[in-house]
């Protein structure tokens, strides 16, 4: 017997981060910024957010029950918002790990994590709400780019499917980016994508200002952060060539 198979769509990946110290973590609005991005979301493309998780323990199926959820948690460590991600591919999350530690390092990042199909919107709403966000929350690095569906967005890998289940596994490596990016104002970059956001950090070291100015487009978004367009050919390439010399990750 031959089973059907399922039409493979695509879906938009945003990833965003912003560097913390113990005091810039407890000063960043969570309720308003989450409540912000429901809306934009929800506007966008007419979805309604259905399930909400708040510090990895509470689930609320109502808007109103997670507007009193937020105004009574004193810390907000972080938030998932679920548009009925099982048949729209659509959610985001917004995680704070700095209030989530007992031991408090010198620092940490906010995290914020964007998969929305592309048939709710275009580039051109991706791009304009990627500025808005860094503009609002002052994210230092981001990417952009687009998986199919049968790619964890988490991982970005393709998912393993088994005979009952299918999964995306944690490797070893996904764990060196979670203790790499509190130097995103050093120069590091996660991995290169079509739409890379980059701070003037990565325009310090002279080769790898050289390198980020003769491949891809590089423009402004506002006065610390540049957005740096990249076309498959030359992530290829660079990926091959010039890994140590980006500071890449992965």
């Amino acid at each position: 017997m031959k089973f059907l198979k399922k039409n493979r769509t695509k879906s938009w990946i945003i990833k965003l981060f912003k560097l913390t110290d113990q005091s810039s973590a407890e000063k960043f609005e969570m309720e308003s910024n989450i409540l912000l991005c429901i809306e934009r979301i929800e506007q966008i493309t007419e979805l309604n957010a259905k399930t909400f998780d708040i510090n990895y323990q509470s689930i609320y199926k109502t808007k109103s029950g997670l507007k009193k959820a937020l105004k009574s948690n004193k810390e907000l460590v972080y938030c998932y918002v679920d548009f009925d991600s099982e048949k729209t591919e659509t959610y985001f999350s917004i995680s704070n790990q700095m209030l989530n530690l007992n031991d408090k390092p010198e620092n940490s990042t906010i995290d914020f994590h964007l998969q929305i199909s592309t048939k709710h919107c275009d580039e051109n709403w991706i791009l304009e709400f990627n500025q808005h966000l860094i503009n609002k929350f002052d994210f230092d690095y981001g990417y952009t780019t687009q998986l199919d569906s049968d790619y964890d967005s988490l991982t970005e890998r393709k998912i393993s499917k088994g005979l009952f289940s299918s999964s995306a596994r944690i490797l070893a490596k996904d764990h060196i980016w979670t203790s790499n990016k509190i130097d995103i104002l050093n120069g590091t970059i996660k991995n290169l994508y079509p739409i890379n956001y980059i701070n003037e950090s990565h325009l310090t070291n002279s080769e790898q200002k050289k390198i980020i100015s003769e491949f891809g487009t590089l423009s402004k978004v506002n006065n610390r952060i540049y957005k740096w367009n990249l076309a498959d050919l030359e992530i290829e390439k660079l990926k091959k060539t010039k890994r140590a010399e980006l500071n890449l990750i992965e």
